[in-house]
């Protein structure tokens, strides 16, 4: 710990000087969602040097009062003081500069950046700069990855100690850890717990939630517990017994004991497993008989995962499956399922549930022929298999057609597990059944694999908790670097699980293993994404331009190339400003209409260069962005209209204006300016010149600069650079708005092609322009992009417009060539992604 402290030094932001002894105390919070109150009246405080525990089942209202805390969310009523110091609705960022930090349970990395700039990320937010030193920072804290290692390659615990990592970096005055050890083994949740023990002996207040009464007795010096938003009492260290808070936690006494079934397994083998090998693991060799729950041990990151990824045919390279005897060929996750198999990912938010969806979609989706006839879905049939799902399973929801993202993690869990139970299966694996569930969901779910046991099916678990291998399963093989290396029947006691792998493997060892599967493809893709369209775009343009030389004289002519780089200025500008908002996972339908719109405008302020003209001209276009993209902004950012729907909206406003205006094609537009435009270097155009120094600057500033990783994390995942402090709604609305400022000077550069105005010359850049920036590397998810692609797309599609009539090739053709080179470059980047993702796996 005090290599952490000593690392503030180098990385605090200049503040103003805490208060005293102060941690963090919340008075009187309330806070109500939709048909819900999550939280009333709650007093709840931590001071300096203690670990304070928040208890409860899920739905209980631990997160919403962490969000409250941490200035995610904003409490109905109540306050909320962080080292002596009102938070008062300032957000994120104002909590994290007050000295609070959080590590969440589902995480706030961004999965498709790396360590480095994940960490980065979070220090910018509130003004901190990176340490010089990163790998060594990361040695501290024991961490079994690299700086340059992308999130998205790391398994659940290496991202979960990444989050607890990089929340205790700025060694904060108040740390909230939520299910911190949900996805760790016992070898790495006990590393963690020192780590925790060191930070609250340097005297961190420390709010530490977790559904582990055992580990929450080892570090808790006190301990609330919440009840429906309700705090139903504080109790001091040893003051309390498990049996007791369990009790307070869900209302009623409860039975902590393990299911019993009175059917022995069977004798015929369910699910056969032959020298399966894969990323990862194997050769691996295993059997689960009907009746018999089997499970998965070993340290974090041993091929667990991957081996149950690999039964349904996912990462895997060779050896067989059978199911009840036949052998499931050509092995895919459908024909999986299609021949019995069952499966649920540990990874229940990213690969488990349907979030937009309802909950009883979400717990109907296997169902099959059972939902309808001729593979329709109807209510008729799902509402029936939902309530009995619901019955048997404890589903708690408030209707069956409420999102499954507003249950708690429990409900989510039971949503997912209904599926097999509606679809009765030969054989359930399940990754990780309880982890980040309360004890009464805990109890249900363990239910639901004993009954589906007693009911003939194979179960097979993987658990990082070993009471839990030790109370289900009949068997457990152990698991070690990818290979099974040994069995225990019926083990009798947690120690004797743990004991068996920990002698078995190193688990530091076993976990950079595991962060480095992702193949050489996966990591040339990962470095290679940004500059392969632009490598792509080179030779496109190389080879388009050296046959359009050898079948005319025409085109390696002065003045045709000047032509070629002023018919780019226009489409190159809007295709900036587009590139720029589909990074942020914007984009913009209405910039044809802009530019038309600017033309018009342009032609009625500009009839020469005189200084009033040039000022009347610029205040006019400033008036444009400032409506335009005010108006774009207002919609999607602040009420949440979907992109296509505003910008169509403002799309057809646009182009009535500019109708309006100019009803017929008049106005004349400074001749001066526009001979002036192709004036350059040469056949180079200066502004050409400017254009490209322009595009260099904005890929530097969006690769190596703090505000263009901010853009691109919010592009990747919103939620997680909101959660760091970032002001997504700032940066979505500037993105808007330099998309629209991007129409509006590539209007000004059209005007001075026309020398006109005319309300509909720039409705024909719109396809053009999305074509450019997904030639450049732009995908509709965000984040990814390149401004210099984008540039390049810009001058290949202007090449291909200025050879099609040297070549007398028809204009139709042109325009079939636009789409046919958009579809193959989008299927082209995303097959490399797919490619990409099965190396990850």
């Amino acid at each position: 710990m005090e290599d952490i402290v000593s690392l503030t030094s180098e990385i605090s932001p200049a503040t103003e000087t805490p208060p005293p002894n102060e941690g963090v105390r919340l008075r009187g919070v309330t806070k109500s969602f939709p048909g819900v109150r999550a939280l009333s009246t709650v007093d709840f405080d931590c001071s300096p040097g203690e670990v304070h525990a928040l208890v409860g089942e899920n739905g209980s209202g631990k997160s919403t009062l962490i969000k409250i805390a941490s200035g995610v969310l904003e409490a109905d009523a109540g306050t909320v003081t962080i080292s002596g110091r009102l938070l008062a609705g300032g957000g994120v960022k104002r909590a994290r500069q007050f000295g609070l930090a959080t590590a969440y349970q589902d995480t706030s990395l961004v999965a498709d950046l790396s360590v480095a700039d994940n960490i980065t990320l979070s220090l910018n937010a509130i003004g901190m700069k990176r340490p010089s030193d990163l790998d060594a920072t990361l040695a501290r804290f024991g961490l079994p990855f690299k700086q340059s290692d992308v999130v998205s390659s790391l398994g659940p615990g290496a991202r979960q100690l990444l989050e607890v990592a990089r929340s205790m970096i700025t060694n904060p005055r108040v740390l909230m850890l939520d299910e911190p050890t949900a996805a760790l083994d016992l070898r790495l949740a006990a590393q963690l717990e020192g780590l925790v023990k060191e930070a609250r002996d340097s005297g961190m207040a420390i709010v530490y939630v977790s559904h582990r009464l055992a580990e929450v007795r080892r570090l808790a010096d006190r301990l609330t517990v919440l009840r429906d938003g309700v705090v139903q009492g504080t109790f001091g260290s040893q003051s309390w017994e498990v049996e007791e808070i369990v009790e307070l936690m869900v209302g009623a006494p409860t039975d902590l004991e393990f299911p019993q079934r009175t059917s022995p397994p069977g004798d015929s083998v369910r699910l056969d497993v032959r020298e399966l090998r894969g990323q990862g693991f194997g050769p691996v060799s295993l059997t689960v008989h009907a009746g018999e729950i089997v499970g998965l041990a070993g340290a974090e990151g041993n091929g667990q995962r991957a081996l149950l990824r690999g039964i349904l045919g996912i990462g895997r390279h060779g050896g067989g499956v059978s199911v009840d005897g036949k052998a499931v060929r050509h092995v895919t996750p459908g024909r999986a399922l299609a021949a019995g198999i069952g499966f649920q990912s540990g990874d229940r938010a990213a690969e488990s549930i349907f979030a937009p969806m309802s909950v009883m979609d979400n717990a109907t989706a296997q169902l099959g022929s059972q939902a309808g006839p001729a593979g329709t879905s109807l209510l008729s049939k799902l509402l029936p298999a939902f309530k009995t799902a619901t019955k048997d399973l404890g589903i708690v929801s408030g209707s069956p057609f409420q999102p499954v993202s507003a249950l708690s993690g429990g409900n989510q869990q039971k949503a997912v597990l209904a599926r097999p139970a509606l679809r009765q299966p030969k054989v359930l694996i399940v990754d990780e059944p309880t982890q980040g569930v309360d004890a009464r969901a805990r109890l249900d779910i363990y239910r639901v694999l004993s009954d589906s046991a007693e009911d003939g099916l194979g179960v097979l678990v993987n658990s990082s908790d070993s009471a839990e291998l030790v109370g289900l399963c009949d068997r457990v093989y152990v698991m070690s670097r990818g290979v099974v290396v040994t069995e225990l029947t019926g083990p009798s006691t947690e120690n004797e699980v743990v004991k068996s792998f920990v002698s078995a493997t190193d688990a530091t060892e076993a976990q950079e293993t595991a962060v480095s599967r992702g193949g050489w493809l996966g990591r040339l893709w990962d470095r290679g994404t940004t500059h392969l369209p632009i490598a792509i775009l080179l030779l496109l343009i190389t080879v388009v331009g050296l046959y359009a030389h050898s079948r005319s004289d025409v085109f390696w002519t002065t003045f045709n190339l000047s032509n070629l780089l002023l018919l780019t200025l226009p489409l190159a500008f809007v295709a900036l400003g587009q590139q720029f908002n589909m990074v942020a996972r914007l984009f913009d339908l209405s910039i044809g209409s802009v530019m038309s719109l600017t033309v018009v405008v342009v032609s009625m302020t500009l009839p020469s260069l005189a200084f009033e003209s040039v000022l009347s001209t610029a205040l006019a276009l400033v008036g444009v962005v400032l409506a335009v993209g005010g108006f774009n902004s207002v919609l999607i950012v602040a009420l949440k209209v979907p992109a296509i729907v505003a910008t169509v909206a403002s799309m057809g406003i646009v182009q009535g204006v500019a109708i309006l205006l100019r009803p017929e094609p008049a106005g004349v537009i400074a001749p001066e300016f526009v001979t002036g435009v192709a004036n350059g270097i040469s056949y180079v155009p200066f502004a050409f010149i400017a254009l490209v120094v322009l595009t260099v600057a904005m890929e530097y500033w969006l690769y190596r600069r703090s505000r263009g990783l901010a853009l691109r994390a919010v592009g990747y995942d919103g939620e997680a650079a909101l959660r760091v402090g970032e002001r997504v709604t700032v940066i979505q609305t500037g993105a808007l708005m330099i998309c629209t400022l991007g129409a509006v000077i590539g209007g000004v550069f059209l005007a001075s092609q026309t020398g006109m105005g005319s309300n509909a010359v720039g409705a024909g850049y719109t396809l053009p322009c999305f074509a450019a920036v997904f030639l450049g590397g732009a995908v509709l998810t965000g984040g990814r992009g390149s401004f210099i692609g984008a540039l390049l797309g810009a001058l290949f599609l202007a090449l291909l417009d200025n050879v099609t009539p040297l070549l007398n090739i028809a204009d139709a053709w042109r325009q079939i060539m636009y789409g046919v080179i958009l579809l193959v470059a989008i299927a082209a980047y995303a097959s490399l992604a797919r490619i990409r993702g099965g190396a990850g796996r």
